[in-house]
């Protein structure tokens, strides 16, 4: 397998979550984003997945879903969650936002 940059590999997750119905609940997008982001890189990243995963604070070229350690659940229902990249804010209805924490600019919005 030819191991694809991390730029492909966010542009196909991005494409795939854009292309999915939107979840009824943050919980669902967030199992959403999880799942399309695991297979993304089984797919395209050519790195074996590590288990337990390494921290989001740690380099390497394999992304990870976010860590239980770094989502937050708001009383509103909503969930933050950051990795080493991004920050995701999921709203109650389903809605999702990656924004990447070098530019500060919205990579993805569904």
């Amino acid at each position: 397998m030819i191991s694809r940059p991390i730029r492909e590999r966010l542009d196909e997750l991005y494409r795939r979550l854009k292309a999915l119905p939107r979840a009824s609940s943050a919980e669902d997008a967030l199992r959403q984003l999880n799942h399309e982001l695991e297979q993304v890189e089984d797919e395209m990243s050519g790195i074996p997945k590590q288990s337990p995963p390494p921290s989001p604070l740690t380099s390497g070229s394999r992304m990870y879903p976010p860590l239980e350690d770094f989502i937050e659940r708001r009383d509103d229902g909503s969930i933050l969650a950051i990795t080493r990249g991004h920050r995701i804010e999921i709203g109650t209805d389903g809605s999702l936002r990656i924004i990447s924490k070098i530019t500060g600019e919205v990579e993805c919005e569904t």
